[in-house]
């Protein structure tokens, strides 16, 4: 083969991105903007791993969203009506 080398240059926008971190399973954040229709969970109570906690509509669909963990709920966040953003924390569990 020659003898060709190559460089590899960062761009700005690259170095300056947020670093990855891993995903807390005690807190359900929103993962897109929408609105609440129903919350099946208060402050206090036990649920279990694929419960449904609450359900909310986004992009004229009803999406429902299930506890990743067993556990108790810690605070709940959001309220019948809410409008939320992505990324907004909506439960979390201890």
């Amino acid at each position: 083969m020659d003898e060709t080398t190559f460089k590899t240059l960062l761009t700005t926008k690259f170095r300056n991105r947020k670093s990855w971190t891993p995903h807390d399973n005690r807190k359900i954040m929103a993962f897109l903007p929408g609105t609440t229709t129903e919350v099946l969970v208060n402050k206090g109570d036990q649920v279990m791993a694929g419960q449904t906690v609450a359900k909310f509509e986004a992009m004229k669909m009803i999406n429902i969203i299930q506890s990743s963990v067993s556990g108790k709920v810690k605070e709940v966040y959001v309220k019948e009506g809410d409008k939320f953003s992505k990324g907004d924390l909506l439960i979390e569990f201890e």
